[in-house]
């Protein structure tokens, strides 16, 4: 297939979705702008090399048939390709995928249209790194400040030096590696720790949407299930997650402990158990004295309106003395995409700097393939490391006396697969906390991107059937982000819905989830293949979840609610019934992208147990070989059913207590 074709078909699509629009008042060009005239296609384009190659092949095909006659069949139309059918015949196939009842179909129709919103939003066009359609929605990203950095980590890499030798080796640099390594250097091991992703000191976190999810996230923020119907967003980066997630600090519930006790693991309720958590917590300056978004600040009022069980959530931030107040509050909002100001206390700011006050070395460009076994021992790893500086990748040693995998439930089942582990259960028990969405448009303007992201939370739905149901909360809301999330009806009505997102609330809906899936490892990319798909189950509470949600919309007072969905539902509080919106809630199809489902927790597929059926036992040692351990939220007997860093850090802590 020639390129240039497939190049024109994915530009027609994209100019289907985000259309120039002839208004007579445009001073910004918002309106007139389309998705080509900032080459949103050639974006996708060099986006998708950041991909799995799986997912490279899949859309490789996707733009096959978007270049081909044969596209007409699976919208009953014409026998053309994409750019040769008129605008409104574009518009008719794209609905039309929309609503198909061929999963492939609807999986086609989100790609393209996530992704097109994403850059086309979220991106930078500009030798000034701003984006041409944020003045008309009002977003203002922060600029750089002049002060010193709050934390001087000293990060190397490899630079030729292809054999390493340390006590022991902590792949992963997130939440749990952080506690891991600090722990066992402070014990007087030295310690290596390494990580796949690169290092960006905090003054260099630039905080464009885009450019962030594909530089520090998995797969280029790309991830998604092997169906495309749920996306998956995991930090790849120094410091893992905890660099760039939403810094809700909740420890795990007791109910839930006594769930994973009952697994062979009677170190969950224990009393030196809890000391864990009262010790991470005060390292990481954890709390609730802070001043609420007005989002977050909707949700609670609203909460408290209905006699709902709903508070602040705790936050792991600590507020810099050299900048004003309200710009730190501010700039909190944009911390989902690394903090410039070392608000958030991750790993970068507190376990890793203990680590390497302790002699501890630190690594970053250096992706792991294999732990090295010799007679059912851990004696080190073996991988590959990229300079930052050439690209050039060369192969590296480190040889351990004893290994710690953290690389996070996606990752540390490929490895330890890869390594020669044949335990049945590693990659099994896959937990994602799924995800679903309602936005509403406020009267006045709500500026979703300042302030504490993410820090009320609704606990009144937790337990709808013994220990499972959903919790209510607020997700950080930028442009892109809003782009990739909200629904799409036609491209007039998608702009004129983006050119207000500065009055938006969004609340989602986090599902604990009973059924999961697995991770297998992709034959092209060797990459974790995510498979899940929601169950019924975990369905019924996830829609329950969003119809609270609504009810909460309508008592902050919200003039406009809508469930995201490939056919939305839409309710206006003061002339619509109530159950105008039920009926519609029940009328939907809820199939796999039908609707948006996300995920930014993944837990499970290394089972932590005391019996045979747990590929890890208790003290984090692998059943399979000696001195090679997990110290991540692989570990965890099930879905922790809340957002999982202290509860992974917790269990991190647990680990390194074992081993020393």
């Amino acid at each position: 297939m020639n390129q240039s074709r497939q190049l024109a078909a994915l530009a027609a699509i994209c100019d289907t979705f985000i259309p120039a629009i002839q208004k007579e008042d445009d001073p910004d060009g918002y309106w007139r702008r389309a998705a080509s005239d900032v080459g949103v296609a050639e974006k996708i384009i060099l986006a998708m090399q950041k991909a799995k190659a799986e997912d490279q092949s899949q859309f490789s095909q996707l733009l096959e048939l978007l270049a081909s006659p044969l596209l007409g069949i699976t919208w009953m139309g014409p026998l053309k390709p994409a750019h040769r059918l008129t605008a409104a015949q574009r518009a008719i196939l794209l609905k039309r995928w929309s609503r198909s009842p061929l999963p492939l179909l609807r999986n086609g129709f989100n790609s393209l249209r996530k992704l097109t919103g994403l850059i086309y939003f979220g991106d930078t066009f500009t030798p000034e790194s701003t984006n041409p359609n944020w003045k008309t929605i009002g977003y203002e990203p922060l600029g750089p400040v002049q002060r010193a950095p709050s934390v001087l980590l000293k990060v190397q890499e490899p630079n030729g030096h292809t054999l390493l030798e340390c006590d022991v080796l902590v792949v992963g640099s997130g939440a749990a590696g952080g506690v891991v390594a600090a722990q066992l250097a402070a014990a007087g091991n030295h310690v290596i720790v390494v990580e796949k992703g690169g290092y960006t000191p905090e003054h260099a976190m630039d905080q464009r949407e885009f450019p962030t999810l594909q530089h520090h996230f998995e797969a280029g923020g790309l991830l998604a299930s092997t169906d495309g119907g749920m996306t998956v967003l995991a930090g790849s980066t120094l410091g893992g997650g905890t660099t760039v997630n939403w810094a809700a600090t909740l420890r795990t519930p007791e109910y839930v402990l006594e769930e994973w006790a009952q697994h062979g693991n009677p170190h969950f309720t224990e009393k030196s158990y809890q000391a864990g958590f009262d010790f991470i917590e005060k390292r990481n300056n954890v709390h609730t004295d802070y001043r609420h978004n007005p989002q977050n600040l909707a949700l609670l009022t609203a909460a408290q309106k209905l006699g709902l069980n709903a508070g602040a959530i705790p936050l792991n931030i600590r507020f810099p003395t050299d900048i004003s107040e309200e710009t730190a509050w501010k700039a909190l909002g944009f911390s989902c995409y690394g903090d410039r100001f070392g608000i958030k206390q991750g790993s970068v700011q507190t376990f890793l700097p203990d680590a390497v006050a302790n002699g501890a070395s630190v690594f970053s460009n250096v992706d792991i393939q294999r732990i090295l076994v010799k007679n059912g021992e851990a004696v080190g790893a073996e991988g590959t490391t990229r300079s930052s500086k050439t690209g050039h990748p060369q192969k590296i040693t480190i040889k351990a006396k004893k290994v710690v995998v953290a690389a996070g439930a996606l990752n540390t089942p490929v490895l330890l697969m890869k390594s020669g582990l044949t335990h049945p259960q590693i990659g099994q028990n896959l937990w994602l906390h799924p995800v679903a969405a309602t936005a509403a448009f406020a009267s006045e303007d709500t500026l979703p991107w300042h302030g504490p992201m993410m820090s009320v939370i609704v606990r009144s739905f937790e337990q709808l059937d013994g220990n499972w149901g959903i919790r209510l909360e607020c997700p950080p809301l930028h442009p892109g982000l809003a782009a990739f999330a909200l629904s799409w009806e036609g491209g007039e009505s998608f702009k004129a819905q983006m050119a207000e997102i500065r009055r938006l609330s969004v609340q989602i809906a986090i599902t604990r989830d009973k059924f999961g899936g697995r991770i297998t490892i992709g034959k092209q990319s060797g990459q974790p293949v995510v498979h899940y798909k929601l169950s019924d189950y975990d369905r019924k509470h996830l829609l329950r979840g969003l119809a609270e949600s609504v009810r909460l919309h309508e008592a902050a007072g919200a003039e406009h609610i809508m469930i995201v969905h490939n056919q939305p539902i839409h309710y206006y509080p003061k002339k619509d019934k109530p159950d105008k919106f039920t009926t519609e809630m029940a009328n939907r199809q809820w199939r796999p992208n039908d609707f948006g489902l996300f995920s930014a927790h993944q837990m499970g597929t290394c089972r932590m147990g005391g019996n045979s059926n747990c590929p890890v036992k208790p003290n984090g040692e692998t059943r399979e070989v000696r001195n090679l351990y997990v110290a991540d939220g692989s570990l965890f007997p099930t879905a922790s059913g809340v957002n999982p860093m202290l509860s992974i850090q917790a269990l991190a802590f647990h680990v390194s207590t074992m081993m020393t």
